[in-house]
């Protein structure tokens, strides 16, 4: 157990990553195997959908292989993913040997993850891979017998037939030779509801027979309407196949009614039961089939390795870990109450002693809780890889759709956040990387006259500031012209015409809904709704979106957002009567604010901090708290958010506690400033500051 507990913590991130999802897959590859000899050994078809499931498995192991570079296991992944597809082509049937070799492969694979587990693959591993792979070549080297062409027996139009993949053309011709009926079926369905209308049939036609085909169909519909033509498969005659699928019997045409007895193939029943190792080859079999070696049985001790898992990863749902944040934070408010009290009993001459073995009760709780709240949040932390790696495919088809030569760089790909802000995460980026691509950069000949290279670039990049995450995407595009975005906001009503604004301003305008600097609405962009998104869904997450842009030399969006919504500690701070809540890890310092460290330069009040002038924003104005006298020599509370300082105002300090935010509801839910409450350990509830609100309006301000 220790040997295990300690190659667990050497093992880096990937290596874990890559067990769990290689044995997961592993494991799957498993239960279908065995659904399909189960099927066999009964002289049924092979379901095709686990046919297809077996081959996306091994798809997966080779590109998964490929990516942490264990080249090996990605060239035997290969050889059982060549060997299914052509099974599933119909190129090649499976066989007992055929099978023996799958189950082989599997087995194989189940022992180099063993091997990884415990520290790397041995040497020796490299040529069994590759004595196996050479009989699965052996294998694969028959040539199928030829059935006869599908289009020679079918009452189907030829066009249609003509459109048939290879894959579902070796599934129509099986069902031909099961002596299934084969129908087309052509429907029309609403564009507004079509792809649910669509889905039923499918989900329908796949209860009582098999889906061969879905294609759209030419042909005279309603206003509004697309057609489609569904080639399927089924024991059912037309009548009962309309009725079933609730369609008119004129939408059902038989291309072949189906026979009354259907006649099994050889090759399926051919896997009915394994060849003994010393049984001569069958007459009928083709000589690459005859030198096929028997099954291997694999050796106990090997077979019984596989059973054993390799991965020391869980997978959770995230709704569990809510759960268990959620537990964590009560019991730190009730550890609060619980300090709160063994001082009340430390104060008491009666109990003094009392309360002082409760303290150290508290200490010791309190340091274990520290332990498994700090477990909790990084057990919710997650890579940002996952966004980008959506963010790249995205960036593939906009490559293709807008006709631009781009390259996206990612960097920072391995910094964590929150699993619940990564998947939040993924909206704003998307809007920020279409935009990019459809607004930002220029056509090649736009870039070659402006003397730039004709590949233009876009990176994106994440990097950990202390407490917060900063993602900026940057291009080299034409830059935004504030002159054209003032116009825009002035045609739209968003500025009076004599508005004097400055540059932060102006581009800060971007954000606002409704504001597209784009003539024409694209399937990309242009309805003046993606930056929005962006702001709004980030505000959300307690950040703060910003954006920077030169005209002609690009753009620049930086994000700047809290490492984790969970458990946060807050500094409590009153004014007068109120008191409220600042997230810690937005708390940059706290200094008291004496009377020559504010200035005033016009309308605007500044804070005077080691040669820098923060803008200050007075909490008790900004609430409009009138209860108690201001104090004499306030707090200035040093706010951070990315790059963006202010000095908060605030008349006392009242410690620092755990903090669980809660959102509020009501019309409370809307005031600019709150993030939520939580409850502290005197059974009393606080505000929570959005430190991402303040600190806009007093860029704001600032810019005015």
């Amino acid at each position: 157990m220790a040997r295990r507990l300690k190659q667990t913590a050497t093992r880096s991130r990937g290596e874990r990553e890559f067990l769990s999802e290689a044995e997961e897959i592993l494991e799957r590859m498993r239960d279908d195997l065995g659904v399909c000899l189960e099927r066999a050994s009964s002289g049924d078809e092979f379901a095709p959908d686990v046919l297809n499931r077996l081959f996306r498995s091994a798809h997966s192991l080779k590109g998964l292989s490929g990516m942490f570079g264990l080249e090996v296991l990605a060239e035997l992944a290969h050889k059982v993913e060549d060997l299914l597809d052509a099974w599933r082509l119909g190129r090649s049937q499976p066989t007992p040997e055929r099978f023996a070799l799958l189950e082989e492969s599997v087995a194989l694979f189940g022992r180099a993850l063993e091997q990884l587990a415990a520290g790397a693959i041995a040497t020796e591993f490299a040529a069994a891979v590759a004595e196996l792979n050479g009989r699965i070549d052996a294998a694969r080297s028959a040539p199928p017998v030829a059935p006869p062409a599908a289009q020679d027996v079918l009452d189907a139009p030829a066009a249609l037939l003509r459109t048939l993949t290879e894959y579902e053309e070796h599934r129509l011709r099986e069902s031909l030779a099961r002596g299934r009926g084969i129908y087309v079926i052509t429907v029309a369905f609403a564009l507004a509801s079509f792809e649910e209308r669509l889905s039923e049939i499918s989900s329908a036609l796949r209860e009582v027979g098999e889906l061969l085909s879905t294609l759209p169909s030419p042909g005279a519909g309603g206003p509004g309407e697309i057609r489609f033509a569904l080639l399927a498969a089924t024991e059912l005659d037309a009548a009962a196949l309309a009725a079933r699928l609730e369609l008119e019997p004129s939408a059902v045409h038989a291309a072949r009614a189906p026979r009354a007895s259907a006649n099994t193939p050889a090759a399926a029943a051919a896997v009915s039961e394994p060849t003994p190792s010393n049984a001569p080859p069958q007459a009928n079999a083709s000589p690459a089939d005859a030198s096929v070696a028997a099954p291997r049985e694999p050796a106990p001790a090997a077979d019984a390795a596989t059973l054993r898992s390799v991965s020391d990863t869980v997978r959770v749902d995230i709704r569990k870990l809510d759960e268990l944040m959620n537990l964590v934070g009560e019991l730190a408010i009730e550890r609060g109450a619980l300090s709160a009290f063994a001082r009340k009993l430390a104060g008491d001459p009666a109990s003094v002693r009392l309360g002082a073995e409760l303290e150290k009760i508290h200490k010791a709780l309190d340091r274990k809780l520290q332990e498994l709240q700090a477990s909790v949040i990084d057990v919710r932390m997650v890579p940002l890889r996952q966004v980008f790696d959506k963010l790249a495919r995205v960036a593939k088809r906009l490559r293709l759709d807008l006709h631009k030569d781009a390259r996206l760089e990612l960097a920072g790909a391995d910094t964590e956040l929150d699993k619940l802000i990564v998947e939040e995460l993924v909206d704003p980026l998307m809007h920020i990387v279409r935009n990019a691509f459809d607004h930002a950069l220029e056509t090649p000949e736009e870039r070659a006259a402006a003397g730039k290279p004709s590949e233009g670039v876009i990176r994106i990049e994440a990097t950990q500031r202390g407490n917060d995450v900063v993602i900026t995407v940057a291009d080299d595009g034409r830059g935004i012209d504030t002159e054209r975005v003032r116009a825009k906001a002035v045609e739209r009503g968003l500025i009076a015409a004599a508005a004097q604004l400055s540059q932060r301003e102006l581009l800060d305008l971007v954000f606002a809904p409704g504001l597209s600097t784009r003539g024409e609405v694209t399937e990309t962009s242009g309805r003046g709704v993606g930056m929005d998104v962006v702001r709004s869904n980030v505000a959300a997450l307690g950040g703060l979106a910003a954006i920077e842009s030169r005209l002609g030399a690009g753009t620049t969006v930086t994000l700047t957002l809290p490492i984790t919504l969970a458990i946060i500690q807050a500094l409590i701070v009153g004014v007068g009567a109120e008191r409220y809540a600042i997230p810690l890890n937005s708390v940059r310092e706290v200094l008291i604010a004496d009377p020559a460290s504010l200035q005033r330069s016009g309308s605007r009040e500044l804070f005077a901090l080691r040669g820098d002038a923060l803008p200050v924003l007075r909490l008790r104005d900004e609430f409009g708290v009138t209860s108690g006298a201001a104090a004499a020599k306030p707090f200035a509370v040093i706010l951070g958010l990315g790059d963006a300082r202010l000095a908060l105002l605030v008349d006392r300090l009242d410690g620092q506690r755990d903090a669980v935010i809660k959102p509020m509801q009501g019309p409370i839910s809307s005031v600019r400033g709150i993030a939520g409450a939580t409850e502290l350990g005197e059974q009393s509830a606080v505000l929570v500051l959005d430190i991402a609100a303040l600190v806009t309006s007093a860029q704001r301000a600032e810019a005015a």
